[in-house]
């Protein structure tokens, strides 16, 4: 059981640092966005809010919201989620090199499905990441990132009594890629894949649509 709490909670927190690298603008790089999206992984599914905007022509500032549910063993499970990235970008030939740092924070709870218990647990995460984004064309572009992630978690288990609790700190790597489809100037089409371990949730699929203003 705490094995299923870390693997939630890690999970549910992980998908904030995509935002320091945001897919979906129009052609020439825009970084002005506010996207709806679905994501899953091993152990979470659910909706988000993304929104970014590019500073100065330099700074990039992003922010989540994301309302999950839990899959699997730890169904029954769910909870609310937001964050902030900051990062500033660079030319780098053809595309644009931004190197970020961003902060999400939560809590997941509820009754689990397959046990007579209830969950509680909170999380922070916070870390750093490079990405690369470039356009191909008009209407395709692409982006590749690494971030480094730093993961601080509290649980308890509960039946009545408090029947078991544990803490986390880990570091975990992320590796995501993306591939945008400009559908017209204003209205976007997003995937972005993250390959990650275990301790983070497992590989994740993304899939959102946007609005680049």
């Amino acid at each position: 059981m705490k094995y299923l709490y870390t693997l939630l909670l890690a999970a549910a927190v992980t998908p904030a640092f995509a935002l320091v690298d945001p897919v979906g603008a129009k052609p020439g790089l825009n970084y002005n966005r506010i996207g709806v999206g679905y994501s899953s992984d091993d152990t979470l599914k659910g909706y988000n809010v993304t929104a970014s905007a590019l500073l100065g022509g330099a700074v990039i500032v992003s922010g989540i919201y994301d309302d999950v549910d839990a899959k699997g063993d730890a169904a029954g499970l769910n909870g609310k989620l937001s964050g902030f990235g900051l990062a500033y970008k660079f030319n780098v030939g053809p595309g644009d090199l931004a190197i970020g740092y961003a902060y999400k924070t939560g809590t997941i709870y509820g009754d689990f499905d397959n046990y007579s218990a209830s969950g509680l647990a909170s999380a922070e995460q916070k870390g750093f990441s490079i990405n690369y984004r470039q356009a191909i064309n008009n209407q395709i572009e692409f982006s590749v990132g690494y971030s480094r992630l730093d993961t601080l978690i509290g649980l308890i288990a509960t039946n009545g009594s408090i029947v078991g609790a544990d803490s986390i700190d880990s570091t975990t790597n992320s590796y995501n890629i993306g591939l945008r489809y400009n559908i017209t100037k204003s209205l976007d089409l997003s995937l972005n894949y993250a390959f990650q371990n275990e301790n983070a949730g497992g590989d994740k699929f993304g899939v959102s649509v946007g609005y680049n203003f």
